[in-house]
């Protein structure tokens, strides 16, 4: 079992018979003086070096107190004579001696978190970031360390609760939010004066292991999505291929900012489980163009007389439509239906984003239209290669290479070496003929001109 350097001993406290000496509110703090610090061996097999020290602190009330502290600072076994010891319990009070150690709270992690942190910093959070927050604290964070002390949480205290969460089986991801979440309150509580160091940000995690590359429709699998669907979860499912929108976007999305004249979308607003709120990222705000298909599909939903702030997709009383009920009763059912296991919301966005790759859509184009805050993020998460597209695309750099037929005996003409870019290719010389494959093979190729005899016809 491995041993907590830090842990409090609190019956070695009451052992000494030595009161906690706290000044009166409002009084002031004795002067502090160099100390030596005690030191005692405790346990009978497992023999153990006790220090004990004081040192001042911040108490519940936010006063100043001062407490005497007790610590195991290793084993017998480590530190087999007391001259040893006492040098690691030098250097814990050498910050206190020189006057540079600063007094931490007392305040336990639950009690920190529930009355400081969670009413001054949940609020400037989005609604779903909130209740993400709510959940990992109710479930994970305040059962493991909510009676801690501030003072007492260590680097080996978190990076241990993290390491078992893992081998737990949860997620690199999940995970990865405990860490955040963390590093987030610990952090407030460095800036706020509680603590002298955020623990957190010194937690190390494994190297991710990534899973099986996410698989997106192609275009005929959407469509047999569709057929598999009814009203309105159809025209929600093709608008969310055809748009590339968020699914809390489309969801809050209102016939007020639906331009069918001049074919336009204005995103200004997205939805969770019936909040509102302003879109995931500054560049979440967007103005997007839509194809014929989509003012067709749109127009078939648009009521007769229709209020600008009238959401497209709503139910009889005017509040948005749930998405995990249309998810769970709709989707998800429709798509087993059609043999597409693993179909969700997000992943016809990612099927959007894939399909204006095929067609050569530029990435700042792509990231724009699909409204993220940083192009990477479209590049490395949203970008997926379809079977068929990843045939055509090595199939067509042979076409490149050796033209339409790949037997060398009926070329009809030696090869020829050509260099580009620190590389020697041998090429027929009607390869090269050809001006689009010029271009196609970039700026700076060397190229041999052809004799006009074997120019294509």
């Amino acid at each position: 079992m491995p041993l907590d350097m830090r842990t409090t001993l609190k019956s070695d406290a009451e052992q000494a018979g030595r009161a906690i000496e706290v000044p009166e509110k409002g009084g002031t703090m004795a002067r502090r003086g160099f100390q030596q610090g005690t030191l005692f061996q405790r346990g009978t097999r497992r023999k153990l070096w006790v220090a004990r020290w004081w040192e001042d602190v911040i108490q519940v009330d936010g006063t100043l107190g001062r407490l005497r502290r007790s610590e195991v600072i290793g084993t017998v076994a480590e530190f087999p004579t007391r001259r040893k010891a006492m040098q690691v319990l030098s250097q814990k009070l050498r910050a206190i001696n020189r006057g540079d150690a600063r007094p931490q709270s007392v305040r336990t992690f639950a009690d920190f978190v529930k009355d400081d942190w969670m009413p001054v910093i949940l609020p400037t959070l989005k609604y779903a970031t909130q209740k993400h927050y709510r959940y990992m604290l109710d479930v994970h964070l305040i059962p493991a360390f909510g009676k801690s002390q501030l003072r007492d949480l260590t680097r080996e205290n978190l990076q241990g609760f993290l390491s078992r969460k893992l081998s737990g089986g949860l997620s690199w991801e999940t995970v990865h939010h405990f860490k955040c979440g963390l590093s987030k309150i610990l952090g407030a509580a460095e800036e706020w004066g509680r603590v002298t160091e955020n623990v957190a940000q010194k937690t190390k995690l494994p190297r991710r292991q990534y899973g099986p590359e996410r698989v997106v429709l192609t275009p005929v699998q959407v469509q047999k999505l569709a057929d598999a669907l009814r009203e309105p979860v159809r025209s929600f499912a093709l608008l969310l291929v055809l748009t590339g929108l968020r699914v809390g976007e489309l969801l809050a999305l209102r016939w007020g900012n639906v331009d069918l004249n001049v074919r336009l979308l204005r995103v200004v607003e997205t939805v969770y489980d019936g909040h509102f709120d302003k879109p995931k990222t500054k560049r979440g705000m967007r103005t997007i163009p839509i194809g014929a298909g989509t003012v067709e599909i749109l127009t078939v939903l648009r009521p007769a007389a229709v209020d600008a702030r009238t959401l497209v997709f709503a139910k009889s009383d005017g509040m948005p439509l749930d998405r995990w009920n249309l998810l769970r009763k709709h989707l998800k059912p429709a798509a087993k239906k059609s043999g597409l296991p693993g179909v969700t919301w997000h992943l016809l966005r990612h099927s959007h984003a894939t399909m204006l790759d095929i067609v050569g859509t530029p990435i700042g184009t792509m990231q724009s239209l699909l409204g993220h805050s940083a192009p990477e993020i479209t590049r490395e998460i949203y970008l997926h290669a379809i079977p068929e597209e990843e045939r055509r695309a090595v199939e067509s750099v042979e076409r490149l290479l050796f033209g339409p037929k790949l037997d060398p005996s009926s070329w009809g003409e030696p090869l020829r070496w050509h260099s580009f870019f620190g590389h020697s290719f041998r090429f027929r010389n009607s390869v090269l003929a050809s001006p689009s494959r010029r271009r196609g093979l970039g700026k700076g190729t060397a190229f041999e001109s052809p004799s006009p005899a074997v120019l294509p016809s």
